[in-house]
């Protein structure tokens, strides 16, 4: 109505659901662009961003940059395309070289990040198609590797001391995988404190062991707590 009225001119939507939902909206017909999260750490949408560009919306992307995770230096990111400056560089790279995507939206907070941004934007020079075959065979692996840790199913919780178990290992993932360790030891140290990140740490595990009798994948998830714990709390 408001478009029919001369308001506005387009019609878009903000995504924030499961993938396949994505493509549901996409097929209504009635949206002009999309708004959804796509990163090296998070790929889920990648199916739908192609069958939403294939559909001719302009595909705009939120948090490119993991949401500052993938801006902390990782050796193991820089490893996936050699020669760039930074890990946030490889993670903008990956995410403007996709063909469906026509926008990412990425939060600076200081002058030399707006720099770098722009630098790498102006780049127009797409990855080849062996970088891209590399990278994602890298990352493919990485996630196997995570998944070895934690599916993140949740059917470990809720755990009777409030113990964010998904959380954790998450947390552990950043740190062991993809070598993201200075943010996820911040970020290990704000659970309990920070409102956004529910439940408790690692830390406050008793080991009564419940988590383990409801884990599908059998991890003896007791034992990693407290790795996750000694990996992840600063000195």
């Amino acid at each position: 109505k408001a478009r029919d009225e001369g308001l506005i001119r387009h019609i878009s939507f903000s995504f924030h659901d499961a993938p396949e939902n994505l493509v549901r909206l996409v097929d209504e017909g009635i949206f002009e662009t999309v708004l959804c999260q796509y990163n090296l750490l998070d790929r889920s949408n990648e199916a739908g961003i192609a069958h939403a560009a294939a559909r001719g919306l302009g595909v705009v992307i939120m948090g490119p940059v993991g949401g500052g995770r993938l801006g902390a230096p990782s050796e193991e990111l820089q490893k996936l395309m050699p020669g760039r400056q930074s890990s946030a560089e490889v993670a903008l790279r990956f995410v403007m070289s996709n063909p469906n995507v026509h926008c990412a939206l990425s939060g600076m907070g200081t002058l030399e990040m707006v720099e770098e941004n722009a630098a790498v934007a102006s780049n127009a020079s797409p990855l080849s198609e062996a970088e891209q075959d590399r990278i994602h065979r890298s990352l493919d692996e990485n996630r196997r590797l995570a998944e070895l840790y934690c599916t993140g199913c949740n059917y470990c919780m809720p755990c009777p001391f409030e113990v964010n178990i998904p959380l954790n290992f998450s947390l552990m993932n950043l740190h062991r995988v993809y070598g993201l360790t200075e943010h996820a030891q911040g970020q290990y140290a704000a659970i309990g404190t920070n409102p956004w990140m529910k439940g408790l740490p690692a830390s406050a595990c008793t080991e009564c062991g419940v988590c383990e009798t409801k884990c599908p994948q059998k991890i003896p998830i007791r034992k990693q707590l407290k790795e996750t714990h000694r990996e992840l709390s600063r000195p």
